[in-house]
């Protein structure tokens, strides 16, 4: 009879446990929103930069689970609050998560021209931008962000230039280095929707930003990111990476996709940028790459391609990543 009551009992606390991380999971871990602040020392940057404060977004998925226009509100107003000299949006409005959620654009590009920064707004786009039923380009364009494509602009912040470089989503275009400068010596960040390019980029490049991981979505101590949309899997999952002198910081983003999201808090990045020169001593050589299991992502991105193209995609649109 004891032994009948304890198994009820650890029954009835296993329950209660899986309810409330149910209920943390998909209802206030989306709804959350952190800030992550980093002070990064970097080659190639000119020291009449050290100190500059960007802040980095990505990954809104707007529409979707718990990213309505309130909460895209408080995003923004949150982001002013920490004063940063430049704003960077790496992409992942969603086309699709507006369009479904009729969601106004009018609406999204009133909020998002509310951000403010003393050198400016600039984004790039998402794999999830590019949906013929929600351009995001018109939404863009109806505000003060500048659109990044392939292309770059130079800023003279303290009488001394800044390269800001954009590229288009990796998943939709053949990644075009031409556009890039392997001679500049100068401070310059590179835009990136997807991480996977970070390889490819040429050495000379102080800094590379990119999300669309969204830190695996659900991150577990010892396995890792559970949903890994990048073909390094967990090397580019999440955070600061640094391989041969080469510095890459990865957004876990603001949205998600998929019914829950744990062990990633919705962030936005802050980050105070020096230069190597000026503090020698914080030099990273590498870091450690994060360990996880590998292929994790079994979502079959060919067949919900196929069902997104036949079917009115309502049932599938929380897992597309």
């Amino acid at each position: 009879m004891k032994l009948n009551k304890f198994f009820i009992y650890l029954f009835s606390v296993l329950i209660c446990l899986f309810l409330f991380m149910v209920i943390y999971s998909c209802f206030i871990v989306p709804k959350s929103i952190v800030l992550n602040e980093q002070d990064l020392y970097l080659p190639n940057w000119n020291r009449y930069h050290n100190g500059l404060k960007i802040a980095v977004l990505s990954d809104f998925h707007i529409g979707r689970l718990g990213i309505d226009e309130r909460q895209l509100q408080k995003i923004v107003d949150k982001t002013n609050e920490q004063n940063p000299d430049l704003i960077l949006l790496l992409g992942d409005y969603d086309s699709l998560g507006i369009y479904y959620s009729k969601t106004k654009p009018e609406n999204i590009s009133n909020i998002l021209s509310q951000f403010k920064a003393k050198y400016g707004v600039y984004t790039v786009l998402g794999n999830h931008d590019y949906d013929k039923k929600m351009p995001i380009k018109p939404i863009i364009e109806r505000t003060d962000i500048k659109l990044l494509e392939d292309n770059s602009v130079t800023l003279n912040i303290d009488s001394k230039p800044l390269i800001l470089y954009g590229v288009r989503d990796f998943w939709h275009y053949d990644f075009n280095e031409n556009f890039i400068n392997k001679n500049n010596s100068d401070s310059s960040i590179l835009l990136t929707h997807n991480p996977d390019i970070f390889p490819l980029l040429h050495k000379n490049i102080s800094l590379t930003l990119a999300g669309h991981t969204h830190g695996g979505q659900i991150y577990l101590p010892f396995l890792g990111g559970m949903f890994c949309s990048s073909v390094y899997e967990q090397r580019y999952i999440k955070g600061y990476i640094v391989e041969n002198n080469k510095h890459l910081f990865v957004s876990s983003g603001i949205g998600n996709i998929g019914p829950a999201r744990f062990g990633n808090l919705p962030e936005i990045v802050i980050l105070n940028l020096y230069s190597q020169d000026s503090f020698p001593e914080e030099k990273i050589v590498n870091t450690k790459p994060r360990k996880g299991f590998s292929k994790l992502d079994t979502i079959p991105f060919k067949f919900i391609d196929h069902i997104r193209e036949n079917y009115k995609p309502i049932s599938i649109k929380y897992l597309y990543l």
